[in-house]
């Protein structure tokens, strides 16, 4: 584990040094063009004390030149993990973990073609956990909760199967720098990135004829 986190970290600083050059000037000169809307919406596996965790998150965001791409995801766990939590009267409830964050995020496109696309990609996590207890009348009260802060780097890879419709993948690794007290958990996994890409702009120019400012 502890590999896969040196990896992921260090991977991307190495490659950047090795380009650093190039990848000022491309800098320089994307960020004088002008800009794409980019909206994704993606799936992450991870891992939260041996149980599968799949979070959804759609981003939206700008790209400069098919080479940089900023912006701000949403992300939701999308089924809660069932637990069991000790409350205040020492008694051991059923509770569902919830996680919830929004994502600033940086891409830097390093190699692009036709159909594929590799890129490094960063994002931090702002956001919160929290256990929730179901009552006798299905009500869900919150018992706890923490905030929770974390950086996510990744390696991604899209492929463009068709004009409209594109596939992606890629592998990271969530580390959680910052938790206040009170969830017990270890948000800190490997992740494995699956994307489903939507290219709104060819879709658009192709039935209208029309330039759409979308990547």
């Amino acid at each position: 584990m502890r590999i896969l986190l040196i990896f992921f970290i260090i991977l991307p600083s190495f490659l950047f040094s090795q380009k650093k050059v190039v990848f000022e000037n491309e800098f320089k000169e994307s960020f004088h063009t002008k800009p794409k809307l980019d909206i994704k919406l993606d799936n992450r596996f991870s891992f939260i004390r041996d149980n599968d965790v799949k979070t959804i998150g759609f981003k939206v965001g700008l790209n400069f030149n098919r080479k940089f791409k900023v912006g701000l995801g949403v992300n939701q766990m999308l089924l809660p993990v069932e637990k069991k939590f000790l409350n205040q009267e020492n008694v051991l409830v059923p509770v569902e973990l919830e996680y919830f964050y929004f994502s600033p995020y940086f891409e830097y496109v390093y190699y692009n073609s036709k159909r594929w696309e590799f890129s490094l990609s960063t994002q931090l996590g702002i956001g919160g956990a929290s256990y929730r207890f179901t009552d006798i009348n299905g009500k869900k009260i919150k018992l706890v909760e923490s905030t929770v802060l974390s950086y996510e780097p990744a390696m991604l890879i899209d492929y463009k199967i068709i004009r409209w419709f594109g596939i992606g993948t890629g592998v990271g690794y969530r580390l959680v720098y910052y938790k206040s007290p009170g969830i017990i958990e270890k948000f800190s996994s490997p992740v494995a990135v699956l994307k489903l890409k939507i290219y709104l702009g060819e879709i658009v120019r192709t039935i209208t004829g029309k330039e759409l400012e979308i990547d």
